[in-house]
């Protein structure tokens, strides 16, 4: 008796599954993931689906094997009714892309920490993608090096760790800061008003000259501090890639700024060569 219950409710099943009709966007349920990662879906439909192993996911490494188990319903997007072998051909990876994507506004937050693949390269940073979002991580967020490059550091494909510095939900923008970037530099400045050190001229202004005092930290040298002789611009003293030595007069770690003088040191045993040099030949042209 029990046995013809059974034999009548699959009857009744195939009945119902012969004149079902498939939506374009259907649910299934996962039967197995073969070998060559390919998906077996059940349609309660006549024929059984196929997610080929590239209609899964966007991602070349996403592996359904691992992702997927049997009796796991699952949103597809319904290709053809037939694949030429008696299967219905499925894809899944836009509505997963799009799961994804869905998944991440709803959970992500500022500080929060993710695991992404950088998505390409430019001259001012990269981008990273992020569960199939668009994340940007300008080269300042990468290294605290400001002549660094972006292609020194990462490649087109790399796995990388990720922390949102800043999030816009409603117009899906995340700017990212490198979580290997280290520590701030300026939280480990040992340096003192007063204090001589040596530093490199890195850039020219027409206020003054940015020297390089430590790695990752850069000081102002005004114009006014640069000479005791009247200067209507830096590089009348001074060249680019120069070494010379400088006084800490100013140190600000809380807006990053530190000020510098090579003034003060003209005529003491700390003065720099290149500009006593510089002199030395002004004083023979004349």
């Amino acid at each position: 008796m029990n046995e013809e219950n059974i034999s009548f409710e699959e009857l009744l099943n195939n009945s119902m599954k012969q004149n079902q009709r498939l939506e374009k966007i259907t649910e299934g349920t996962v039967i197995s993931v073969n070998q060559n990662k390919e998906v077996f879906v059940d349609l309660n439909y006549k024929a059984d689906g196929i997610i080929p192993r590239g209609e899964y996911s966007f991602d070349e490494n996403a592996d359904p094997s691992t992702e997927l188990k049997p009796g796991d319903k699952i949103k597809v997007e319904v290709m053809k009714l037939n694949d030429g072998q008696g299967n219905v051909l499925l894809s899944y990876k836009k509505l997963r892309d799009k799961e994804r994507k869905n998944k991440f506004w709803e959970t992500a937050e500022v500080g929060k920490e993710y695991e992404g693949v950088v998505s390409s390269i430019c001259s001012y940073g990269a981008f990273v993608d992020i569960n199939g979002v668009q994340g940007l991580l300008h080269i300042s967020e990468i290294s605290w090096n400001r002549e660094a490059k972006v292609q020194d550091i990462l490649k087109q494909g790399q796995k990388v760790k990720v922390i949102i510095k800043e999030l816009d939900k409603e117009n899906k923008r995340i700017k990212l800061t490198y979580a290997d970037k280290g520590v701030d530099p300026w939280e480990k400045l040992n340096l003192n008003v007063g204090d001589i050190i040596k530093v490199k001229i890195k850039k020219f202004m027409p206020f003054g000259a940015f020297a390089q005092a430590q790695d990752g930290i850069d000081g102002l040298i005004h114009i006014s501090q640069i000479s005791t002789q009247r200067i209507a611009k830096p590089e009348e003293k001074l060249k680019i890639g120069e070494e010379v030595n400088a006084k800490v007069i100013n140190v600000d770690k809380e807006n990053k700024k530190l000020e510098l003088s090579i003034k003060e040191l003209e005529g003491t045993s700390d003065e720099y060569s290149s500009l006593e040099d510089n002199n030395v030949d002004e004083h023979n042209q004349e």
